[in-house]
């Protein structure tokens, strides 16, 4: 098998207050557009690397800054979404897509299923496995971890066009203990519109929650952000303060 990453290249992960006290453990799958060098772009233009199909827009400044603020660990993607999303199980049509809204990805295309396992041990298991290693850590010490995993999504419906009126969707499958009171919290603003399980639903798949929090049974949600919201950093840490203010008020409800 033909390794992927190379001494140009990051490691598959990256983590921000590895030691932080909180309990809360923030995780953003998507959060960079890096593509391996081996991979020359996927065959795509930095533009095309520049939109949502190659992450999720805004998500890097808004989980440092609730990584910062919390005293929180986060652990993040270091390469795109379009090589392996990290929140998808490897294998299936939409983990390396061959076209993403439209946009046909030449890297994608004729995929082996030798390329795919390379994608799968050097990025997408790094990733899950430091996501463990963390949660592990944060048990040993006594901590049960609050899983929060960071997105954001289009400002508009791509199949219609059709404009998504929430600011912020918040995520989640069985498990309310986190959501209801997030949810309950951002609504104290009647001038927001707040998504529960929209503009998508816990309930309808997804990687990282499941295997991870929902599997060790511990309090998680997703959270997304509207991307036309938080495109520069100074909207970006507004909402992260909004959301943080919601987090903070929940996380002091729970028993943990």
């Amino acid at each position: 098998m033909t390794a992927i990453l190379t001494d140009r290249d990051p490691c598959a992960f990256g983590e921000r207050n590895s030691d932080g006290r909180s309990p809360i453990l923030f995780i953003s799958d998507h959060q960079r557009n890096r593509v391996p060098a081996s991979l020359n772009n996927l065959g795509l233009s930095e533009e095309e690397l520049a939109r949502h199909i190659g992450y999720d827009i805004g998500i890097a400044w808004i989980a440092e800054y609730l990584s910062d603020r919390f005293d929180a660990p986060l652990v993040h993607t270091n390469f795109s979404r379009l090589v392996i999303d990290c929140n998808r199980v490897p294998g299936t049509p939409d983990a390396s897509p061959a076209i993403a809204d439209g946009t046909r990805v030449p890297g994608n295309e004729g995929l082996s299923e030798a390329g795919l396992d390379a994608r799968r041990t050097e990025l997408f298991a790094p990733y899950h496995s430091a996501i463990r290693a963390r949660m592990d850590v944060m048990e040993a010490d006594g901590r049960n971890p609050v899983i929060v995993a960071l997105h954001s999504f289009t400002p508009m419906m791509k199949d219609r066009g059709t404009p998504r009126p929430w600011e912020i969707g918040i995520i989640w499958n069985e498990d309310d203990r986190l959501a209801r009171p997030v949810i309950e919290a951002l609504r104290q603003n009647r001038q927001l519109t707040i998504g529960d399980n929209e503009p998508y639903s816990g309930r309808d798949g997804g990687f990282s929650l499941y295997a991870h929090p929902e599997a060790r049974g511990h309090p998680h949600i997703g959270v997304e952000f509207r991307q036309d919201l938080v495109a520069s950093e100074a909207d970006a840490h507004r909402w992260a303060e909004i959301f943080g203010n919601a987090l903070e008020i929940a996380v002091s409800s729970l028993t943990l």
